[in-house]
């Protein structure tokens, strides 16, 4: 009876970092949560160069190239460059890919919430999250902006940080470039790709991780991959960043759309989109950059109220289970 009744609050405490802990100890850690995550990831990146490599194709055969010529496109790296910028290959690349990886995330983390609610949360959130939320990552990107002004410093420097610096500014370019459909930059930017990201770092890895490791381990590990994954030096230097406060935002309020909305928004700022939607001059432009460094302190004070928030319900949680053996309020 005894260890009935144990079994019994076990399934009863409610979700905490406490109960956690109590389940990792009473089960196995599957080896899918490792493979499933890695298979996404390669996935992932698959079907983005796939896009890639499909959308310059059909604009070289729209252009009038065939056989040969159109060959050469692939096997030249300057020509390859040339119909990569020319065909907005990246924005079309992630709009055709993000297209087909999303349903396919969602299916997955629905069937597997079944087996293990935890993989996938979605606690319901007060609008006031979301605000103080818009806060956190607006001080984020500020600090984002900070290292890249100080990356600045090395732009024409002739070392590998100069080099890697300058490859990046182009590869944005291609991005964000005000020549580019702006249209295709929204859906490619902020809404396609911040969703397919989440549901993958956050979603599928940090809810696989969730199983077994603790919520540093989960939010560290979740946040390298996410910023290697982007395959660049410099991108990933301030990714991790953001990686962290994504990270930690799905941890402290238990639910998969704060980093969505969090991820969309710096992307809408971050990623130029804003400022074109505005036309912003260059002293608006000055501005808006200020405002972001002001929202440093901002959202230093937001992170703060969340981990107090979240330790006085976990605690609140462990005193209600340790209180009451039927596990019930």
């Amino acid at each position: 009876m005894a260890g009935k009744d144990m079994s019994q609050r076990i399934e009863a405490m409610p979700e905490s970092e406490d109960s956690r802990e109590v389940q990792f100890s009473q089960r196995k850690f599957p080896l899918a949560s490792v493979l499933v995550p890695v298979l996404f990831l390669f996935l992932h990146q698959i079907m983005l160069n796939a896009m890639a490599y499909l959308r310059i194709f059909l604009y070289a055969r729209k252009s009038g190239l065939a056989g040969d010529e159109l060959m050469r496109v692939f096997s030249r790296p300057d020509l390859f460059y040339e119909y990569l910028l020319a065909s907005d290959a990246q924005n079309y690349a992630s709009i055709w890919a993000m297209l087909l990886l999303i349903p396919l995330y969602l299916l997955y983390l629905f069937r597997r919430r079944r087996r293990d609610p935890l993989v996938l949360r979605l606690q319901r959130q007060a609008v006031t999250t979301y605000l103080e939320s818009a806060v956190l990552i607006i001080g984020t990107l500020g600090l984002t902006q900070l290292w890249m002004s100080f990356l600045l410093l090395f732009e024409e420097a002739d070392n590998f940080v100069g080099r890697a610096l300058r490859d990046y500014l182009i590869q944005a370019e291609q991005l964000t470039s005000a020549a580019g459909n702006l249209r295709l930059q929204i859906a490619a930017l902020v809404v396609l790709v911040p969703i397919a990201e989440e549901l993958l770092f956050r979603g599928i890895l940090q809810g696989e991780l969730s199983l077994r490791f603790s919520r540093t381990t989960r939010v560290l590990v979740s946040s390298v991959i996410f910023a290697v994954f982007h395959l660049d030096l410099i991108q990933g230097s301030y990714v991790f960043l953001a990686g962290i406060i994504l990270a930690l935002a799905y941890e402290l309020t238990g639910s998969l759309l704060v980093p969505i909305f969090m991820h969309i928004l710096f992307n809408f700022i971050g990623g130029g989109i804003l400022q074109r939607l505005l036309n912003l001059d260059e002293q608006a432009s000055s501005s808006l950059l200020i405002l972001m460094f002001i929202f440093i302190p901002l959202a230093l004070a937001v992170l703060l109220i969340w981990l107090r928030r979240d330790r006085a319900g976990r605690e609140k949680a462990s005193y209600t289970f340790n209180n009451d053996p039927s596990g019930k309020k």
